[in-house]
């Protein structure tokens, strides 16, 4: 698909992914509408017919919905389920009878079985149910993918789902309370490097292991899935496992913290382990994103300590 002349519609826009996409939308000269929540609850069904009869997207890149670290997730299950169903269930209905030629969503890879083997393939994540941290938000994410399935097996509606690693880079929410863990960990370490601590705390045994993604690859891949004849789901990530203690470890060096680190393990790890297998995404994509983590670390340090 050409993407010049077409008419892209961006829900969250303003948000992390969101941030960085439209940069690279700028970047391409592509025309682009990304609503504000005070201009559309996209909860609200009146909202969502009202938005794509103004607007008659081409092509909509589905962002939008209610996020949070393991904290705000099992403090609020209910409202991460309900808030982020409605919301993606409206956006593919909508656009389908709006006549809209194609879907980007973005799904959750914290909907994957809690005790699966790593690496994670695509076919393993309907095995089991997820973590129980976040099974609200994981629940209504995987949602978007059987209504996909479902859509294209009856109408021939064209969307895509992808399900991306751990991201991180510029523009993410370094909110304490609600952020994903490194964007949380940025910031402590900076604080704590900048008022001269003598520790960090962090939670769990930093034994978890994770995918970390860089937002612009993210955003790559986003792009290249708007001429991809697929509903996937797909994983999004770069193949390679972490550990929470290396990820600490390597912020800490970064930021220039001199202190220790003191790992609270009654606090939860969340899934023991979690990485892709890419070969589904490299099949028809034809690349893997390789970002090296310390490289996108110190990238998004820097966007911190500049913007903050």
């Amino acid at each position: 698909m050409e993407l010049k002349g077409k008419k892209i519609l961006v829900t969250g826009g303003k948000g992390f992914v969101g941030s960085n996409l439209i940069k690279e939308l700028q970047k391409r000269e592509l025309t682009y509408y990304a609503p504000t929540k005070s201009e559309y609850d996209l909860r609200k069904e009146e909202d969502v017919k009202k938005l794509f009869n103004l607007y008659q997207p081409n092509i909509v890149i589905h962002l939008a919905g209610k996020v949070g670290g393991i904290g705000a997730n099992r403090a609020k299950p209910g409202d991460f389920f309900y808030d982020n169903i409605m919301i993606g269930t409206l956006i593919l209905e909508y656009a389908r009878q709006s006549g809209t030629e194609k879907v980007v969503a973005l799904a959750a890879g914290c909907g994957y079985p809690k005790l699966l083997p790593v690496p994670y393939s695509e076919e393993d994540f309907w095995k089991d149910l997820p973590d129980e941290n976040s099974i609200g938000y994981s629940m209504a994410k995987k949602n978007l993918i059987i209504q996909s399935w479902t859509y294209r097996d009856q109408f021939g509606f064209d969307s895509t789902i992808l399900l991306p690693a751990n991201l991180y880079g510029p523009h993410d929410n370094f909110n304490l309370e609600t952020s994903h863990v490194v964007p949380a960990l940025i910031r402590k370490f900076i604080e704590a490097r900048n008022n001269n601590s003598e520790s960090v705390e962090v939670w769990g045994s930093g034994k978890a292991t994770r995918e970390f993604l860089y937002v612009e690859d993210a955003v790559k891949a986003i792009v290249d899935a708007i001429n991809c004849k697929e509903s996937g789901p797909f994983n999004l990530g770069t193949g390679k496992e972490t550990s929470v203690k290396e990820l600490v470890e390597t912020i800490s060096e970064l930021v220039g913290f001199k202190g220790n680190i003191i790992w609270d393990s009654t606090k939860p790890d969340g899934q023991p382990k979690r990485f892709y297998n890419m070969d589904k995404f490299k099949a028809s994509f034809g690349y893997v994103p390789d970002t090296k983590l310390k490289d996108g670390l110190t990238k998004t340090i820097e966007w911190y300590e500049s913007n903050k």
